[in-house]
């Protein structure tokens, strides 16, 4: 009897976990076909055909060599900022500050590429991403100090650190760090030591890339195959009874966040010595909120946030393609984005509905 009872269990839990992993999937992807839907009613009245429009934003992508490295490009640091917010929120913290800490680890980089020109690209290129790890790391260890000791909203204080690490860069490039000619609000070129090796001849990507798919790897490890991973999981999906089964709720609080703006500063990192070689007022902007949408876009699993990142780079750069093609602003783009972030929300919302629904009729046909 016993026996049955356990395969009947059995049988009821992977009903469950099946249900659960199929609208994990589902949902995101029906979010993104909607959305296009929706923006192909938004291409109706500005008299644009979206069939047309849409094959320059899809396929243009893949013309050349070049479009098709792009992708990866504009994907690598929404794939660290995403990783960023995931960290944070499998601790149940929302760390919307992703973009003040990619700024934070760029700062960083910059000041080292710049005072390291002397030195081996072996010893320099490490040198820089331990420096923008540490900067990112401080810069959202601040706000889980707020956080986790004085109860402070991580949310809010997150956001207004975007704001000071931004001005503080329009400060370092106007004034103390402003280029030798003095023409332009930017920084010197940092040394070619510290430039990131391109993976492919001719285009912009470098091995940024594939540090970011591994610290991704790392990022999964770490959250769920290790007793660390644990804890902080623990502590986002039930604060009190991890406190009560001797979990250090602050502590953990504090550690999540400064993992969260380290991932981040290596976005910076990568930014600066894979593309930029240099510190310009305001770059990369809004890369911060686009890691925030690959994240809830793949379900803050660091999987679904690499494939996620890889989706909204292919729709940036296919922007550029949509725009020469049909005359469509590129910032169509940005409106079929938000539409993909609102509708997974809304999805992951109505999930424990659908999955009552459906669970219900299982039990009419059993």
């Amino acid at each position: 009897m016993n026996n049955a009872e356990d395969h009947y269990k059995n049988r009821v839990l992977n009903k469950v976990f099946n249900k659960n992993k199929l609208l994990t999937i589902i949902i995101p992807m029906v979010s993104v076909l909607l959305a296009l839907l929706i923006g192909s009613v938004l291409l109706l009245f500005i008299e644009v055909n979206p069939l047309e429009a849409y094959k320059y934003l899809i396929f243009g992508n893949f013309t050349n060599i070049y479009n098709i490295a792009e992708i990866f490009v504009k994907a690598t640091p929404i794939i660290l900022t995403g990783l960023s917010f995931t960290f944070a929120f499998r601790t149940g913290l929302f760390n919307i500050g992703g973009e003040g800490q990619m700024f934070a680890g760029a700062m960083a980089a910059v000041f080292v590429g710049l005072k390291t020109g002397h030195l081996s690209p072996f010893i320099t290129i490490p040198l820089c991403l331990l420096a923008s790890i540490i900067a990112g790391g401080i810069w959202g260890m601040i706000p889980g100090i707020l956080k986790g000791i004085f109860g402070s909203s991580e949310i809010i204080i997150t956001i207004m650190f975007n704001y000071v690490a931004l001005y503080l860069i329009s400060y370092l490039v106007d004034k103390p760090l402003r280029e030798s000619s003095g023409f332009y609000p930017q920084t010197d070129l940092i040394g070619e030591n510290a430039f990131l090796p391109y993976v492919v001849s001719n285009t912009r990507l470098h091995i940024g890339f594939i540090i970011a798919i591994l610290i991704s790897v790392i990022v999964y490890i770490v959250l769920w195959k290790t007793p660390f991973g644990y804890r902080l999981r623990a502590v986002g999906h039930n604060p009190h009874g991890a406190e009560y089964s001797g979990i250090n709720i602050k502590k953990n609080i504090i550690i999540s966040l400064a993992i969260s703006g380290a991932l981040a500063g290596i976005a910076g990192f990568t930014e600066i010595n894979g593309i930029h070689h240099r510190l310009l007022d305001n770059f990369s902007k809004n890369v911060g909120f686009d890691g925030i949408a690959a994240a809830l876009l793949g379900s803050a699993n660091p999987v679904g946030v690499v494939i996620s990142s890889i989706l909204l780079g292919m729709l940036q750069t296919g922007a550029n393609s949509m725009q020469r093609g049909v005359g469509v602003p590129a910032n169509i783009v940005s409106v079929i984005q938000a539409l993909i972030i609102i509708l997974v929300l809304a999805g992951n919302v109505l999930k424990p509905k659908i999955e009552l629904i459906l669970n219900s009729k299982e039990r009419v046909l059993d």
